[in-house]
């Protein structure tokens, strides 16, 4: 099965916690053979000094397949790793 994910910050809002991050991710998974949408919706993820925690409810809601929860999980977590240092507060 070969996936394009598509992922866009949509927005960043103050967490639960004083030092945490709710980011809210615009996510797209395709087939990269013939261009049909598998999902298209908002993912949370909560950002704070510990680490990047993707919302397990979420995905779980989102897709059946266990391939398409643990790689929108494990990839959607790196996206946001990367732009960590750049996600500011709307």
């Amino acid at each position: 099965m070969s996936v394009q994910f598509l992922f866009e910050v949509e927005s960043v809002q103050p967490g639960e916690q004083t030092d945490e991050k709710l980011v809210l991710v615009s996510t797209e998974l395709l087939y990269k053979s013939s261009g049909e949408t598998i999902f298209t919706g908002i993912i949370p993820v909560r950002v704070n000094e510990h680490g990047v925690f993707v919302s397990i409810q979420a995905i779980s809601s989102a897709f059946t397949s266990k391939y398409l929860r643990t790689e929108t999980m494990f990839r959607l977590k790196r996206y946001i790793k990367r732009m960590r240092d750049y996600l500011d507060l709307d």
